[in-house]
């Protein structure tokens, strides 16, 4: 069973039902003590596990043989997961369920073209991107871009997938992909950086704590998961401002933005939008004191809620990051 039941839901407590599957338990083993330090009851339930009764136009939900109500759900699902979890989450909210993240923001988040258009939408896009499957039309993008390009996946996270493109010739293997699969393309110019990105983590639409990745030795890819390293990063204005932004373009109210270092321009830039990227501590706690405040009453939390505390200075404690991470942080 991917679904966990730590403790049975208390009558007296709002329920938080986190749809999700077991990817994350290391977030989950910080989230869920912190969740019921702050009175509330939660339980995780897979998408494959969920069942959905509707009767007499009134819907219930069960896992595993226990059925509840939940006063908020957390919609966390990726991939495989993505499509039948946003239609979970679209029954919950239909049954008057508010969710966090909606399943409207999941998609806008994992689809990089939905995310570009709509950070377009807000002036948060600051460079040019094309995407579909028409091999001339991205030959000649790519020639008035004048430089050189990066592709990736329009679905995928985890830094997979993507490929920098300095000449039209090495577009090839995209467009042949784009051939076999049938999927789009998505593709942007390479920006100038100093080996590192930036993931601020945003709660409510604020910017609570941010940490550099950098890339491997010889590699230009920063994500974790692709072999990086990691070291906090001090909230400026700057980067709080953007990520904020960003987070509002797309409806995260959980989630990362990956902002880059134009070192050609000096200028900050969206790379892309997480709605459900991996935590760290700070990020859980913060979270925590939100969903608790969101499943008690989620309009008034929606406006009101601030962080309690923001990650603004340098900060060295090896605490701020999971253990299966301390062996990433780089030194100063």
């Amino acid at each position: 069973m991917l679904s966990r039941f730590d403790e049975p839901p208390r009558p007296d407590q709002p329920l938080i039902v986190i749809l999700s599957d077991d990817t994350d338990e290391e977030d989950h083993n910080v989230l869920f003590p912190a969740l019921r330090d702050r009175g509330t009851s939660v339980i995780r339930v897979h998408p494959h596990e969920l069942v959905v009764n509707i009767r007499d136009g009134v819907q219930s939900f069960s896992a595993a043989g226990l059925e509840f109500t939940p006063d908020l759900v957390v919609g966390w699902v990726l991939e495989d997961l993505l499509f039948p979890g946003m239609a979970h989450l679209e029954a919950f909210a239909a049954a008057g369920v508010p969710v966090i993240n909606s399943a409207l923001t999941l998609f806008r988040a994992q689809n990089k073209y939905v995310t570009s258009a709509h950070l377009a939408a807000e002036g948060a896009l600051g460079y040019p991107v094309i995407t579909g499957r028409d091999a001339v039309a991205l030959r000649s993008w790519m020639a008035e871009l004048g430089g050189p390009a990066v592709t990736k996946p329009v679905f995928g996270f985890g830094g997979r997938g993507l490929q920098r493109a300095d000449t039209a010739a090495d577009l090839q293997p995209v467009l042949a992909g784009v051939e076999q699969s049938g999927e789009n393309y998505y593709a942007m110019p390479w920006v100038q950086n100093p080996g590192r990105d930036i993931r601020v983590y945003t709660v409510n639409h604020h910017a609570v704590f941010a940490m550099y990745r950098y890339a491997p030795a010889g590699q230009w890819v920063t994500n974790v998961k692709a072999g990086g390293q990691i070291a906090m990063c001090p909230l400026t204005e700057d980067i709080s401002a953007l990520a904020s932004r960003a987070s509002r373009a797309v409806g995260t109210l959980i989630g990362g933005v990956d902002i880059g270092e134009d070192t050609a321009t000096g200028e900050l830039v969206v790379y892309e939008v997480n709605s459900c990227p991996t935590c760290e501590p700070p990020v859980l706690l913060a979270a925590a004191d939100f969903l608790a405040a969101a499943a008690r009453d989620v309009d008034a939390a929606v406006r009101t809620w601030r962080p309690a505390k923001v990650y603004d200075g340098v900060d060295d404690d090896p605490a701020l990051f999971h253990p299966s991470k301390h062996g990433l942080i780089r030194q100063r």
